[in-house]
Order: C-alpha cells, then structure tokens, then sequence
C-alpha cells in the first residue's frame, strides 16, 4: 500500500477514536446529569415528607403541652339515686379540649375503682366541665380522680370522701 494511503487510513482512525472518546465522553455526562437530577428529586420529596412529619409531631407535643384542667370543684352527695360524686373542672389551657374518660382510683391500693367514658365533653378555653358520676363510695375512702383527654394527657387531684 502507498505511503500517502496508509497514511491516509491513519488519519481516519485517529479522527474515529477522538469522536468515540467524544462520543462516549457525552454519554456518561448525560448519563451522570439525569442520574443527578433523579437523585436531587428524591432527596427533595424526602426531604419534604421527613419535614411534614416533623412539623405534625411538633403540632402534637405543643398542643399537648397547651392543654391544662384544674379541678373546681368535687362534692360527695347521696341525695342521687344512690351515692354520686360530682366533678367539676375548668379548661385553663390555651386550646380546646375533650374528656374522653374519668378514673376513680383508690389512693392506698391504686386499684381502680370505677371508670366514666366520655364521648361529648369538650370544654372550650375558660370554660367547665361538670358531670355527676354515680359511684359508691364510702366515708373516709380516698380516693384519686384521674381525668384523661383526647390528646393523651391526663391530670389528677386526691379526695377524702366525706
């Protein structure tokens, strides 16, 4: 073969190999963009939904946290059919709340007495609670009341019945 067309051939091959490096060079560039674009989306929607739950459970614990009874009043009476004992509480909290159950538990034994479940006792801010629970209690008996919400919170107070 002449020299001029070897040569030649050379040329030819030295142009195909730089226009596959070229070639190859652009396939993992696009390559590695739309993988990194992929990437950047899914830590954002992670991101994002990691960020949703966080701000619920801080919803939560604040709320919770805002949520406070004080006991008003609790008076033994027997004047109900039977013996009754009438608790009234005030919401003091900044937020809405509702009692979703009353305990009365021995103070001694801390065995449960009698359980009161609620299912329309929402009280406002600055406002009360008062509901008659029928119970049998004897003088003398102490006794803790055990308010529960519906957040989860609960608050106590201790009586001795008359």
């Amino acid at each position: 073969m002449p020299k001029h067309l070897r040569n030649n051939k050379q040329y030819h091959l030295i142009n195909r190999r730089a226009l596959a490096n070229v070639v190859t060079s652009a396939i993992i560039l696009s390559a590695v963009s739309i993988m990194g674009a992929m990437m950047l989306g899914w830590s954002n929607s992670s991101l994002a939904t990691q960020k949703q739950a966080i701000e619920e459970v801080y919803s939560i614990q604040m709320n919770k946290i805002n949520e406070d009874l004080i006991f008003d009043n609790i008076w033994f009476s027997t004047t109900c059919p039977g013996n009754c004992v009438n608790v009234t509480i005030s919401n003091v909290g900044t937020l809405g709340l509702n009692v979703t159950e009353m305990k009365f538990v021995d103070g001694i034994t801390l065995e449960e007495l009698q359980i009161f479940s609620y299912t329309a006792a929402g009280i406002v801010p600055s406002a009360t609670f008062s509901t008659n629970a029928t119970y049998a209690w004897s003088s003398g008996a102490d006794i803790d009341i055990v308010v529960f919400t519906e957040r989860g919170n609960q608050f106590t107070t201790n009586v001795i019945a008359p």
